[in-house]
């Protein structure tokens, strides 16, 4: 057996709250190995402040929850999978608080328990229904599973490890005739600190990878998230589905320099006022609930106001907050605000709308099960039904939590896998620092063709012009991971312009306006024609 295989009866790629939760299922049943590009803490899930939507106060229900999800969504969602992931939405949140989370809660004086979890309002929701640890709710989350992962015996933890392919079909020689179908039987892994790639052989494959967002030069995601699931997926024969619905944050800090980070949508819950820099507010008449629309609609408000006057942010009021709630709820905001020298009990914030979630990814069932036999996929990589067009707040975490949960607990892991001989990774032996520039310019070129043409209001003309652009990229990057040896910057340029192709041309195929995909041409939805997923 080759020396750089390591054998393991389930493999999880990313480790976000999707992954983890999946890893800790499965334990049960084998050896697990975790991979991650670099640490454990280095995902989206470390970075969600707002906090986790579910129904747990009496005066709410799951109809509530239900269609409120539906119609954030622009009615595109899948009514079963919505109702599903809803209802095991409150048993799971207890299961965190059983492994160790601690949550925001009502009363200190007893104990952790969901009847005494604080909630907060969000955007497009009718009901407090945000269960949050301060606004620090997903590094809360990770800090339990992390922990938990690693004092697991079962678990081994493979950090600063880059997933550079998925082992199918086609890397392996059929000497029998063809084999219908695509499995997958582990993937090829670069760990970063030797440049060796590995074979990581498994029964059962986890991509937890998360999202793309960082496609766009300007958005909320930590730089791991440069799509890498997505991209493996759709290279080994799987579909991806309503990739144009790239939903973007309306209030991300907007600076100067192009430092950014998010400003929790709780923020508008408890009270914060959007308003144009001369102090007018504006959001009343685009929508009936105001600072609280969906998504999609504010961030489609703030671009359409500020570029009207030349302007680049506008201002996110919360000096009408109670002092004592804002520094005792926002205490991660507060900090980062006060390093860029605003206090937010007394100045407005600025900011401005930026890439932040895909609500399209690879398709899959509400058990994570996608095209390819033993490949399940969880959390944003994923594309389940729940969003449909547009995500409803801090239902992220909520889908991740039951769908890695249910992948975990699905009867296919018991399953034997025979294996076919796996070759190892064909690693060139030359790197050409001299070409490389075709990675770095280009990388750099995807985000500002994104930014630019491919944002929250799009035309078909430019689109077209987009992937025009980026399908040359792909080719100069691809030739470049063909005959070089292989880099993490490498795999991630590609992928990024992978996922970047994916969702122009899933832009394309969508010829009207539906949640976060607005086109000019098309500006009102075509329900006769388009309330369809896009699959590609």
């Amino acid at each position: 057996m080759d020396e750089r295989m390591r054998d393991y009866d389930f493999l999880v790629l990313g480790s976000g709250i999707a992954g983890l939760v999946y890893a800790l299922q499965v334990s049960r049943l084998g050896r697990v190995a975790v991979v991650t590009k670099r640490g454990l803490s280095d995902c989206n899930t470390n970075y969600a402040q707002g906090g986790i939507a579910a129904v747990l106060d009496e005066q709410d229900t799951f109809v509530n929850h239900c269609e409120d999800t539906f119609a954030a969504g622009a009615e595109l969602g899948k009514k079963q999978v919505i109702r599903q992931i809803i209802t095991e939405g409150p048993k799971l949140i207890q299961y965190l608080i059983d492994l160790g989370t601690d949550f925001t809660l009502r009363n200190e004086s007893y104990d952790n328990r969901l009847e005494n979890l604080s909630l907060t309002l969000e955007g497009g929701h009718t009901h407090r229904r945000v269960a949050y640890a301060a606004d620090s709710t997903g590094h809360q989350i990770m800090e339990v599973l992390i922990e938990r992962c690693r004092e697991n015996s079962n678990i081994d933890i493979f950090e600063n490890s880059i997933a550079i392919d998925l082992i199918t079909q086609h890397h392996v020689v059929q000497t029998h005739g063809f084999v219908p179908g695509i499995s997958c039987w582990g993937a090829y892994v670069m760990d970063e600190t030797t440049n060796e790639v590995h074979i990581f052989r498994a029964r059962k494959t986890m991509l937890a990878t998360g999202g793309a967002s960082q496609i766009y030069a300007h958005n909320t995601n930590p730089a791991v998230s440069t799509g890498d699931g997505m991209a493996m997926a759709r290279l080994a024969g799987a579909r991806l589905a309503n990739m144009e619905f790239v939903q973007f944050h309306p209030t991300a800090f907007w600076s100067p320099c192009g430092k950014t980070f998010l400003i929790s949508e709780a923020l508008r819950g408890e009270g914060a006022v959007l308003r144009l820099q001369d102090g007018t507010e504006f959001m009343k008449s685009y929508h009936p609930k105001g600072n609280l629309a969906p998504r999609d609609i504010v961030s489609r408000a703030i671009d359409a106001e500020i570029k009207k006057r030349g302007e680049k942010y506008c201002w996110l009021d919360a000096t009408g907050i109670e002092t004592e709630k804002l520094h005792n709820h926002f205490p991660y905001i507060d900090k980062r605000l006060l390093e860029q020298g605003i206090d937010f009990t007394r100045d407005p914030i600025p900011v401005a709308p930026a890439a932040h979630y895909f609500c399209g990814g690879v398709l899959s069932t509400i058990d994570g099960i996608t095209d390819i036999r033993n490949l399940f996929a969880a959390g944003e990589v994923a594309c389940t039904g729940l969003h449909g067009a547009n995500r409803l707040a801090s239902n992220s975490l909520l889908e991740a939590l039951v769908i890695g949960w249910r992948a975990g607990n699905h009867p296919s892991n018991r399953e034997t896998v025979v294996f076919p001989e796996l070759p190892p990774w064909k690693q060139m032996d030359v790197f050409n620092e001299n070409e490389w520039v075709v990675i770095s310019h280009n990388r750099e070129i995807i985000g500002t063709i994104m930014d630019g043409y491919v944002g929250i209001r799009r035309s078909r003309r430019l689109l077209k012009y987009a992937l025009s652009r980026i399908e040359n990229i792909y080719n100069e990057v691809n030739n470049f991971y063909q005959y070089n040896a292989v880099r993490r910057e490498v795999v991630e340029t590609r992928n990024l312009a992978i996922i970047a192709i994916a969702v122009i041309r899933s832009a394309l195929m969508r010829r009207e306006s539906r949640g976060a995909h607005f086109l000019i041409d098309n500006p009102e939805r075509d329900d006769a024609h388009y309330k369809i997923d896009t699959i590609i």
